[in-house]
């Protein structure tokens, strides 16, 4: 689709996609969708998908391939993963060969959580229920992931990005990966650094599981920033 701007200049109208993973090892989400209909679609559609929880017993004497490694005396590990999928439709305008400017005119986007919780064989209740609060401190995290990512793609409507490139496709590329780098790095700020900075603070009051401390307390006093 093509459309002419007041200086008569062909602009391109495209939607593209690229998929952002950002992981963490330490600490460990329901489905919506944003779609506001103001009498016209949005121009951010958000879908937060919901939390996906896989729980793994193994042999400490061989433990599963790609499980992050135990501290002694841990029995147990939860990885925690914050996912990001954008696309993005935007007008084109060609600055020269080499260099493109984009127009944010939508956004889709969707979050993800993923929860992968290793335990040994015959872990004690208190050490798996350990576990089960990283999670919950994810989950605490993910929660308000809808609503987030809409705030930050509407903060990005109708912004102006620059791109150079080898020709004119990769310097529209190249303006593109600025608008999710944008987007992730924002989304990342507000849910997946807080949720590491708990998950810290909670191993610490629990020292790792080992604390008389019951769990959600624990995880009260994680979130609310208590050392």
């Amino acid at each position: 689709m093509f459309r002419h701007g007041k200086d008569l200049i062909p602009r391109r109208r495209v939607s593209l996609g690229r998929r952002a993973f950002l992981a963490m090892a330490t600490g460990a989400v329901g489905a919506a969708l944003i779609n506001a209909a103001e009498g016209q679609r949005s121009p951010v559609r958000v879908t937060r998908e919901a939390p996906v929880v896989l729980r793994v017993e193994f042999d400490p004497r061989a433990p599963p391939y790609g499980m992050p490694p135990l501290t002694p005396p841990e029995a147990g590990v939860c990885r925690t993963t914050f996912e990001l999928d954008a696309g993005v439709t935007y007008s084109s305008l060609r600055v020269s060969r080499t260099a493109a400017r984009i127009t944010v005119d939508g956004l889709d986007i969707v979050t993800r959580v993923r929860f992968d919780i290793f335990t040994a064989h015959d872990t004690p209740a208190k050490l798996l229920a350990h576990e089960e609060g990283h999670r919950a401190i994810g989950e605490h995290y993910y929660e308000d992931a809808a609503t987030i990512a809409d705030e930050i793609g509407r903060r990005l409507i109708g912004k102006v990005f620059d791109g150079v490139g080898a020709d004119q496709e990769a310097a529209r590329r190249d303006a593109f990966n600025q608008v999710v780098a944008a987007i992730e790095r924002d989304y990342m700020a507000r849910t997946r650094t807080p949720s590491a900075a708990a998950n810290e603070r909670y191993d610490e009051i629990t020292r790792h599981g080992l604390a008389e401390i019951d769990e959600a307390e624990a995880v009260a006093l994680a979130l609310a920033g208590a050392r």
